[in-house]
């Protein structure tokens, strides 16, 4: 066995700690700052902004607005991770490349590109629910920023990449097939 496998191994352990993590903290997020209106953690020996989850609350009145808008997201998101949870739990087993990774990697694709485009479609509302405007229709105050960027673009590369992955897999085939 050569090393690669072995790192590949060792990251895979790696992720499948981090990804449920992260998913973890992502939901109690949405949760404490929506649900209950959160927007620091900390005490005084981690500090009391040793985690800003927003500069503001959002309006009590309008809380459930913004917890119902970010559920899609939310959903979309955790679709997604679950796909790289999937894969890199196959990576563990010594399933590196293969039609199954290219599915996962295509759908953790399809559904971060589906999770920042309903953060865009949604964030007017998310907004008017923290109280940033109630004089204009939501569509005007969509918010769109460099980081939704970036996480499309990432999308798109990974998109690609499965279809490069795919056709490698698809070679590596007819060569066995032909010898």
């Amino acid at each position: 066995m050569s090393i690669a496998p072995n790192r590949i191994r060792l990251a895979s352990r790696i992720f499948l700690v981090l990804i449920p993590l992260i998913a973890a903290l992502a939901l109690a997020g949405v949760i404490l700052f929506w649900g209950f209106g959160v927007e620091r953690l900390g005490n005084d020996a981690l500090g009391r902004n040793f985690i800003v989850l927003f500069e503001d609350v959002p309006l009590p009145e309008r809380r459930v607005y913004g917890l119902l808008a970010s559920l899609p997201v939310l959903f979309f998101w955790s679709y997604a991770s679950w796909h790289l949870f999937a894969m890199f739990r196959n990576f563990l087993a010594g399933q590196f490349v293969g039609l199954e990774t290219v599915r996962r990697l295509r759908a953790y694709a399809v559904y971060s590109a589906l999770a920042v485009l309903s953060a865009f479609l949604l964030s007017g509302v998310m907004r008017w629910a923290m109280g940033y405007f109630d004089d204009a229709p939501l569509w005007t105050h969509l918010g769109f920023s460099v980081t939704h960027a970036a996480m499309l673009f990432s999308s798109a590369i990974i998109y690609v990449a499965s279809h490069i992955v795919e056709q490698g897999y698809a070679y590596k085939k007819e060569t066995e097939d032909y010898v």
